[in-house]
């Protein structure tokens, strides 16, 4: 966790950069690097979250799937209480950039696709006056860290939204790939044809660092999310890294968006130190597989044991859904039983697991748009999600499971030893004194032969019996009760 004495010099250090001082680096030489491999990281899609005022401006289309809904900071200030309560101890917000305001046609839908999502920036500068101004964005720091908590932006370096007008700029067209300039590699290329920002140009470089890191720097931010971090060069990535340390600090956190990363593809980064984490996919895939009959539960702990063996000092961070593909629940066909067996499997991972909007309270989010939906926030008025259905038995639940890994922090990086498995089963322990069991089966699991299992404090679904573990269900055990 985070020190209390960086969060004595959070503000002091904000206010120096705003100044302009060279001497925020130096100030923070001393401070203990925070270990984000203990953080609950909640990620929250701005536009989806919580409107302040419940106003229908700026174009707002709550109705429509692709187009804003009318989130903002204040109103993600104002629902704090619902973040916190949970146990997150992060919170990773999508970019903040002024958007493009020309919608983009889409194939899939037939409407028109907005930039609400954050990732189709006008330019770097500013924040996007949809979501609220850079005061917001400070008062939203400064709430996390009273309260003990870290704020992660989301940064993309790599491009542009379709319409931007530097890409018809004769003085800074240049900085940009477009059309035929368009590589056919991972750097080069122009994702979904989006304006490609030519960062091996010395002046494109420094303008998109300063971009980022200086609104890091003048807001009072802990870290990055780095989106698209695979279509930048290692050389561009090293540069970040120097310019991150010196500008924000030894502790402030980079974690890297590398799709379908697992700790294989996450070695050469971690090695050349480009990065402190990356998010794991292979975490997800290992999950998805094994809860819908992939994988067994014998080849799931054997996976479990190595995945998070890495460069000292580097994290995987485990999830189960994001905006970027269908939620776990909709995977499952709603089967919340299911859920809870991934959720028990993350929040008893190695590595700053997440938690996307909603995924807690049953927001079960499909295929693209629908993976992107509101926050339910049930009888409360609290737009855009006001009226959405929640289960608060859901949430109740994994806040359990948060809390237990708090107060059992090396669940944050022990090793799991595998104490029983069946094709359908997994019972491991993990650290001095968890015990976790999992059974995706409809056949109940006779856990007798196991010694020393504890007493239980958290379970899925309760057992007919002591020593069973029921059918699709998970279950925790604290080994250290009575010692």
């Amino acid at each position: 966790m985070e020190t209390g004495n960086h969060r004595q010099f959070g503000a002091r250090l904000r206010r120096l950069a705003i100044a302009g001082a060279t001497a925020m680096a130096s100030l923070v030489a001393h401070v203990a690097r925070a270990d984000w491999g203990e953080e609950i990281i909640y990620f929250v899609m701005i536009d989806r979250f919580a409107d302040s005022d419940g106003q229908r401006d700026f174009g707002v289309e709550p109705d429509n799937p692709l187009a804003f809904h009318g989130g903002d900071l204040r109103g993600l200030t104002e629902q704090l209480d619902e973040i916190q309560s949970l146990g997150a101890t992060a919170l990773w917000i999508t970019p903040v950039a002024r958007q493009v305001e020309t919608p983009v046609p889409s194939s899939e839908t037939g409407g028109l696709f907005h930039g609400h999502h954050g990732y189709w920036a006008e330019d770097l500068s500013g924040v996007d006056p949809r979501f609220g101004t850079e005061d917001d964005l400070i008062a939203l720091a400064d709430a996390l860290h009273a309260r003990g908590m870290k704020l992660m932006l989301d940064v993309v370096y790599n491009h542009l939204g379709a319409s931007t007008a530097m890409a018809r700029d004769p003085a800074r067209q240049d900085w940009l790939r477009q059309g035929a300039d368009c590589g056919g590699d991972a750097v080069t290329t122009c994702i979904f044809g989006l304006p490609d920002f030519r960062t091996e140009d010395p002046e494109v470089a420094a303008y998109v660092l300063e971009q980022q890191i200086g609104l890091a720097a003048r807001v009072g931010a802990d870290g990055f999310r780095l989106d698209t971090f695979k279509h930048l060069a290692p050389t561009f990535w090293s540069q970040h890294r120097a310019a991150v340390r010196a500008r924000l600090g030894e502790d402030f956190y980079l974690l890297g968006e590398l799709w379908g990363a697992d700790k294989y593809e996450a070695r050469p980064h971690f090695a050349a130190d480009l990065v402190d984490g990356f998010i794991d996919f292979g975490f997800r895939k290992a999950i998805y597989d094994y809860l819908r009959g992939v994988q067994s539960g014998d080849k799931l702990g054997r996976y479990l044991t190595g995945r998070h063996r890495v460069e000292p000092g580097h994290h995987l961070a485990p999830f189960l859904s994001s905006h970027d593909m269908p939620l776990l629940l909709a995977q499952m066909r709603g089967d919340k039983a299911r859920l809870k067996l991934g959720f028990t499997l993350l929040l008893t991972a190695s590595g700053p697991p997440i938690v996307a909007w909603g995924e807690e309270v049953g927001r079960r989010g499909g295929v693209w748009p629908d993976n992107r939906g509101d926050m339910p926030w049930g009888a409360r008025a609290i737009e855009p999600g006001a009226g959405l259905a929640r289960d608060e038995a859901l949430r109740g639940f994994v806040q359990a499971l948060i809390a237990w890994r708090k107060a059992h922090p090396d669940l944050s990086h022990a090793e799991p030893e595998t104490l029983l498995s069946t094709p359908d089963a997994l019972v491991f322990a993990k650290g001095r004194c968890t015990v976790v069991g999992v059974n995706r089966g409809e056949e109940p699991l006779d856990l007798s032969g196991i010694e020393a299992l504890g007493a239980l404090v958290l379970s899925s679904q309760p057992a007919d019996e002591p020593g069973i573990l029921p059918p699709v269900s998970a279950h925790v055990w604290d080994r250290c009760a009575g010692a």
